[in-house]
C-alpha cells in the first residue's frame, strides 16, 4: 500500500494575552498570557490529542512559544522556532489602546483593517509592515514547511497570530474579507499533489471539547 502523503497544517492562535485583555495593539510587541489563556492552550492541546502530529512550529514571541508548550504538554511532538510566523508589526501603534491610537492618528485602524473589495493589501502602520509583506514571509516559511515534509506527509501543528494567520487564509484565496481568528482557535489546510484545501477556518470547537474534558477530569 502507498503511503499517504497528504500533509495538513494546523495554524493555532496562541491563547488570550494581558494585552488582549487591555486592547492594546499586539504585534511585535508582546504580553504573557493571562490564566485564561493557558487554560486556553491547554485546552485545545487536549482537543487535539486524538490527531498524530510529526512536528510543530511557533512564532518567536515568547506569549506564542508558551501557548506551544501548553498545548502539547508531554507529547513527543518536536517543536522549532520561527521569527517568520510573528505578527504583523503595527509600528507605531504597538502597545497602544484604541482612544490613543485615535488621538494621535485618527482613524487609521478602520482604514488598514477595512473589510470587503476596498482593503488595501499595501496598507500598513507608520513604520509597520503591509499585508502584502505579511504574506510574504509567511508564504515563505510555510512553503518551506510543505516542501521538508512532502515525502513523508502527516499533521503539523503551527502556532502563530490572529493577523497573520488571517492574512495568509485571505490572500491564499484572493479573497478581501478578513475573519477574525479567536484565541486557540484552529485553522486547517490540506496540501496534496499541489493542491491546496482549506478545511477549517478559525474553528474553536478542539478547544472546547479540550476544555470540556478538562473540566470533566478536574
Amino acid at each position: 500500500m502507498e503511503k499517504d502523503n497528504k500533509l495538513t497544517l494546523y495554524f493555532v492562535r496562541h491563547g488570550e494575552t494581558q494585552y488582549n485583555v487591555e486592547k492594546r495593539m499586539q504585534g511585535f510587541c508582546d504580553s504573557p498570557l493571562t490564566e485564561k489563556g493557558i487554560l486556553q492552550a491547554k485546552s485545545v492541546g487536549r482537543g487535539l490529542a486524538d490527531i498524530d502530529f510529526v512536528a510543530a512550529y511557533a512564532s518567536d514571541s515568547q506569549r506564542v512559544q508558551d501557548t506551544a508548550k501548553y498545548a502539547i504538554g508531554d507529547r513527543n511532538i518536536p517543536l522549532k522556532i520561527d521569527a517568520r510566523f510573528r505578527e504583523m508589526n503595527f509600528g507605531v501603534l504597538e502597545s497602544l489602546v484604541e482612544e490613543e491610537i485615535k488621538s494621535l492618528y485618527g482613524n487609521i485602524l478602520e482604514t488598514l483593517f477595512r473589510s470587503g473589495l476596498n482593503l488595501n493589501l499595501d496598507a500598513s502602520a507608520p513604520e509597520g509592515e503591509s499585508f502584502v509583506q505579511l504574506f510574504t514571509r509567511t508564504e515563505e516559511v510555510v512553503k518551506e514547511i510543505v516542501a521538508n515534509h512532502a515525502l513523508e506527509g502527516g499533521n503539523i501543528l503551527i502556532f502563530s497570530h490572529g493577523v497573520t494567520i488571517g492574512n495568509y487564509l485571505l490572500q491564499l484565496t484572493n479573497s478581501r474579507d478578513f475573519t477574525i481568528h479567536d484565541n486557540c482557535s484552529v485553522t486547517v489546510v490540506r496540501y496534496h499533489d499541489g493542491q491546496t484545501e482549506i478545511e477549517r477556518v478559525a474553528d474553536t470547537s478542539f478547544r472546547e471539547k479540550g476544555s470540556a474534558l478538562i473540566n470533566k477530569s478536574s
